[in-house]
């Protein structure tokens, strides 16, 4: 059969709704040597159903090089790039398809769908209503921005939506967890309970869509009290979190998070002492070229580990008149890609040339310019990511006269936190698929993290949570003294910065309400919480040994 009668057999497929059939008949056509862009759009459709997402992205990839101007195959690309955890790119994605066709109203709102994964709620609600502006009676469009709203605390507009989605399809999944999360946010836990045990009852199929609705629920046990059973709920978020990503770990590295981190830990720690007064003269150097301008006025590095209250940090920090703050950037990707991630990589770090350093810092400049969009120089430039504290070696030998901030808190806040909190995929949250694992790379990360600043010169300053939420000015005027730029009393706004930023984390909605201690938020799962103690022992001793 020829490839217009395949192409006409999907069409009338695709005309009845039966996107099955049409994906089965463009994999046989695909098959007997037929390409096209819309039959390798339904084979990466099917594989991404199928979970094989790198094989998805490498058939759209066919397609889009076919038919660069195809919208339909940009929104396509987008979906999957969201599925891999590469917001970022998926967001342009969908941007490349609005630009071929603004009245597409499906591109608006995947847009807003990757925006609202990586927290950006304000951006999502506008690409939702945007969407629904060109079409109207779209389900998942009034779905999606009904569970925006009820996490933004908007209980009507988030209840009316869902229930003008439900009006055009009962069974929608979206908009009923909508319904639950409004009752949620205000305060009828017992009915968020009855919806969400029903939607879960009907078994559906989408992977992402059941690690947030176990999530949810968990979140709503523990509201009842129920933590028992709020602890097995997160336990199958995560177990779910993991079976959907693990595979594409392993594809990318032949060593989970947690190992990764250990080896750095090993490898820095074998290195000879003899070495490192060397390796600091040379770490010293200028960096030479036409990058040199990248460099900001004060250099600030904001790491300690997730949920730590590094995102909180970030937005007072950004307070600051003439501060640039970014997000969890991978400014040292290079480093990662080319040294960290061999086995022996730490040691091929440290033994480098002084010219392939200066080539390792020009990159981490040009990343942070591109992330910063606006020139560093005379700037405050906060670049704040959690899972850098792993990589203090690289940054103390790379940056010695960087101003690293290291946020402390309770190791058993933190680690449980970290277990129940439905983050966006990346090669590090994978580590928080149970609380063994978690507490495991918590102890490398912070091995890794003292023994960087017991061997290099490192210009460190610790910051307890604790202390920031209790002591806010007296705590934030420690930190401008340390960093040497001046108080200000615009620090108490962090909440409105974050909101005109946008946050793009988890701890979004925490941010941006202001102050918020949490701790002992560990204590109603103590029981669950021993078998990991003995790994988080010594960080919990020194936390408490330094308690005010």
């Amino acid at each position: 059969m020829n490839l217009q009668n395949r192409l006409r057999q999907i069409d009338h497929a695709l005309d009845r709704a039966d996107t099955e059939t049409a994906a089965r008949i463009a994999g046989e056509a695909l098959a007997a040597g037929l390409e096209d862009p819309l039959i390798l759009n339904l084979v990466a459709w099917r594989l991404e159903e199928d979970g094989d997402l790198d094989a998805a992205v490498a058939h759209i990839q066919r397609a889009l090089a076919l038919a660069p101007q195809d919208p339909t195959i940009h929104v396509a690309h987008g979906i999957v790039l969201r599925k891999t955890g590469e917001l970022r790119e998926s967001v342009a994605a969908f941007e490349r398809a609005i630009a071929l066709d603004p009245a597409y109203a499906a591109a608006w709102m995947h847009r807003g769908s990757s925006f609202e994964k990586g927290g950006a709620l304000a951006d999502a609600a506008d690409d939702y209503r945007h969407s629904l502006g060109l079409d109207p009676r779209n389900p998942d469009a009034l779905a999606s921005l009904a569970s925006l709203e009820a996490r933004r605390g908007n209980i009507k507009e988030a209840r009316d939506n869902a229930r003008l989605a439900l009006s055009l399809e009962p069974s929608h999944a979206i908009a009923r967890q909508a319904l639950a999360q409004a009752a949620l946010e205000s305060g009828d836990a017992e009915r968020a309970r009855e919806l969400l045990e029903a939607i879960l009852a009907d078994a559906p199929a989408d992977g992402d869509f059941l690690v947030g609705t176990h999530s949810l629920l968990g979140d709503t046990l523990a509201k009842l009290g129920r933590h028992d059973e709020a602890f097995d709920c997160y336990a199958r978020a995560q177990a779910q979190f993991q079976a959907i990503h693990s595979a594409r770990q392993s594809a990318e590295t032949a060593r989970d998070a947690v190992d990764f981190v250990q080896t750095i830990a090993r490898s820095f720690s074998a290195l000879p002492d003899p070495a490192f007064a060397a390796l600091r003269g040379r770490a010293g150097t200028p960096i030479s070229g036409p990058d040199s301008d990248n460099r900001a006025k004060r250099h600030v590095i904001l790491t300690g580990y997730p949920r730590s209250g590094t995102t909180l940090v970030e937005n007072i920090l950004a307070s600051l008149p003439g501060a640039v703050a970014i997000e969890e950037r991978p400014t040292l990707a290079r480093i990662d890609r080319e040294f960290l991630t061999r086995a022996d990589g730490v040691e091929a770090l440290f033994s480098a040339a002084p010219e392939v350093l200066d080539s390792l810092r020009s990159d981490y400049w040009q990343r942070a310019a591109r992330a910063a969009g606006v020139d560093l120089t005379d700037r405050v430039f906060i670049d704040m990511d959690p899972f850098k504290g792993s990589r203090l070696p690289a940054i103390g030998l790379l940056f010695p006269q960087a101003k690293v901030v290291v946020m402390r808190r309770d190791p058993r806040d933190v680690v449980w936190s970290c277990f129940h909190t439905s983050f966006a995929y990346n090669a590090g949250t994978l580590a928080f698929s149970s609380l063994d694992s978690t507490a495991r790379h918590f102890a490398a990360t912070w091995t890794t993290i003292d023994l960087a600043r017991e061997r290099l010169a490192i210009d460190a300053f610790d910051l307890r949570y604790d202390r920031l939420v209790r002591a806010f000015d007296e705590t934030t005027r420690a930190l401008c003294a340390f960093l040497g730029v001046e108080w200000s009393e615009a620090l108490r706004d962090f909440a409105v910065t974050a909101r005109r930023r946008g946050v793009s984390t988890a701890s979004v909605t925490q941010v941006r309400q202001g102050l918020y201690d949490g701790s002992g938020s560990w204590r109603p799962y103590a029981r669950q919480m021993e078998s990991v103690e003995p790994i988080l022992r010594p960080w919990i001793e020194r936390y408490e040994a330094d308690a005010v």
